[in-house]
């Protein structure tokens, strides 16, 4: 939760149970309230390590390991890059009390985020395929219509633009880390 000017916005990632009796109880004691509904985000400064799928597939190829995707690698995935999540958030601190949904609308499947981060980094590494993942979601595709009506927003840094920018980052980080003697491994999936 952040808070400017008795306003308060939340962004939603998991939403305990008791969040929306929360909200209405700030609503209605004057509390303006923003919620953001906030879809896969990437960019400098994640961590290289969380499980997410663009951090691993990043540590992966620069470590020259295998990329590892799960079942037929054909689940869906909408990335956007963080300086949008940002912008919309931003432009949230207008007149807007509704829920908005912040995210890329462009879908790709896990196959081919896989072999673009490989070709972006340069790297020989395999693609290695796994047994299906349990609960994994065969599809990510935010809409956002809301926030292109009410908001006037949507995503505008291309696809390649950011990877190539987190590519860069991951880059100085293992750098930074390998003389230190910690090398980072990636989550399983």
């Amino acid at each position: 939760m952040a808070s400017k000017n008795n306003t308060h916005c939340y962004l939603e990632l998991q939403v305990p149970p008791c969040l929306p009796l929360r909200i209405i109880k700030m609503a209605g004691e004057g509390v303006e309230v923003r919620v953001a509904r906030i879809f896969n985000t990437f960019g400098p400064r994640m961590y290289m390590n969380d499980g997410w799928v663009v951090s691993n597939f990043l540590l992966q190829a620069l470590q020259g390991e295998s990329l590892k995707v799960y079942g037929s690698a054909s689940q869906t995935r909408a990335l956007q890059y963080v300086s949008d999540l940002v912008n919309g958030l931003v432009i949230m601190n207008s007149n807007v009390s509704n829920p908005v949904t912040l995210g890329n609308p462009e879908e790709h499947t896990i196959l081919k985020f896989a072999q673009l981060i490989k070709n972006l980094v340069g790297s020989g590494s395999e693609i290695q395929f796994l047994s299906e993942a349990q609960d994994d979601p065969q599809k990510r595709k935010p809409d956002i219509k809301k926030a292109k009506l009410v908001l006037g927003w949507e995503p505008v840094v291309p696809r390649e633009e950011g990877l190539n920018k987190a590519i860069h980052d991951f880059q100085k980080e293992l750098g930074y880390q390998a003389n230190n003697q910690y090398i980072p491994k990636p989550k399983p999936g």
